[in-house]
């Protein structure tokens, strides 16, 4: 169960490089800052606390576009999502520094150890995702030691070596939020060891709940305290019937694209027909789908089996106080960050967080109330 203060929360979004939505192939210029703008402004309008500036080994630098999300957006945090090798962590941890100051303490990073063997091959990274991992926590713990160190320093790791390393320029507040993800033993060990949140796919209260609680106790184990974030695609109506038509036609739209030949929406250039989706996340997404279409409340899983597991496509469907419902559920149960997309995430920001977010804190204002009220004198 969770002992998080009932004023702890964390809403997140998402700031894609071009056109395009959840249900959708890409669209318009393969880069297009105009989207990226109104992206990132409409979601700071509607009240999100961050977004997640995604990163892959053939998309768009993500560090580049949080420096240009810095410029345009007065409070919106951005969460940059980073692979670990293809540059050092001295350098790494000094250009993160800058970031930090330029946005006056808004940049946090995603450091992903990579969900598929292939993939970050084309980057020229062929160790195996166990190795990746030990990889990405020897990164942050030197990024750590780079932003702490009042004077040069050497390190003697597995895989990384340095003499006198230093930065002129640290982080606002001395550091910065470190998130993590991963479903094996050894990514939630790890998370434990040297994250500050744990990022897990959207999943039934069962498995969120026993997924957040091996979080929580692999931090512990290390003396160390850890939050954590979950993702959800959001579908909302003024009614549930309203709601749940609006997923049936995304489920008509995603399928007859697919049926089409828009296999690139479902699966990346690696891919081949009949592959198992490599990440354990996506593996838990495609079991998800075999439990049956709606699970708990308002869990929909029609996107997970339309995507053959491949993606957080889990989706919670029904009006802000259903979905608001669920959400509490999840923070019970020790989750108190969301990361909440939709199909158009421009045009559901407003909703999103003019209906949904105030109908979540009026809850958890509620909850505090009522344990305030029930507490001893």
């Amino acid at each position: 169960m969770s002992t998080a203060p009932e004023s702890d929360l964390e809403i997140v979004g998402i700031v894609n490089h071009r056109g395009g939505a959840v249900g959708e192939a890409p669209r318009g210029p393969d880069f297009d800052p105009e989207h990226i703008r109104r992206s990132a402004l409409s979601q700071e309008a509607a009240g999100y606390d961050r977004v997640l500036i995604a990163n892959a080994a053939t998309m768009p630098e993500s560090f580049a576009t949080g420096a240009y999300l810095s410029g345009i957006t007065q409070k919106l945090g951005f969460m940059m999502a980073h692979r670990p090798g293809p540059v050092m962590p001295t350098y790494a941890a000094r250009h993160l520094a800058t970031l930090d100051r330029l946005s006056q303490g808004r940049a946090a990073v995603h450091v992903i150890a990579g969900a598929d063997d292939r993939e970050v091959q084309a980057d020229g990274a062929f160790n195996t995702k166990e190795e990746r991992y030990r990889i990405a926590a020897e990164y942050v713990e030197v990024m750590r030691k780079v932003w702490s160190s009042p004077e040069p320093f050497d390190f003697d790791g597995e895989f990384y070596r340095f003499r006198d390393a230093f930065a002129m320029v640290r982080p606002e507040g001395g550091a910065m939020p470190v998130y993590w993800g991963g479903t094996s033993d050894l990514a939630l060990d790890l998370c434990g060891k040297v994250a500050d949140v744990y990022a897990q796919g959207g999943d039934t209260f069962a498995g969120a709940g026993e997924l957040a609680a091996k979080a929580h106790a692999a931090a512990a184990r290390h003396g160390r305290e850890v939050k954590v974030l979950m993702t959800m695609v959001i579908l909302l109506g003024e009614t549930e019937d309203e709601a749940w038509a609006r997923a049936g036609a995304l489920y008509d739209k995603v399928t007859g694209q697919i049926a089409g030949g828009a296999q690139g929406i479902v699966m990346g250039k690696h891919d081949k027909q009949g592959d198992k989706a490599a990440a354990g996340a996506f593996q838990r997404m495609q079991a998800q789908a075999e439990q049956g279409d709606r699970l708990d409340r308002c869990l929909w899983t029609g996107l997970n089996k339309a995507y053959q597991g491949r993606g957080n496509n889990s989706v919670l469907v029904g009006t802000p106080q259903q979905v608001a419902d669920s959400l509490m559920e999840y923070r019970r149960l020790g989750i108190t960050r969301f990361l909440l997309r939709s199909p158009d995430q421009d045009a559901d920001a407003a909703r999103i967080g003019g209906e949904l977010v105030p109908e979540l804190k009026a809850q958890m204002a509620a909850l505090a109330s009522a344990a305030t009220a029930g507490a001893p004198a």
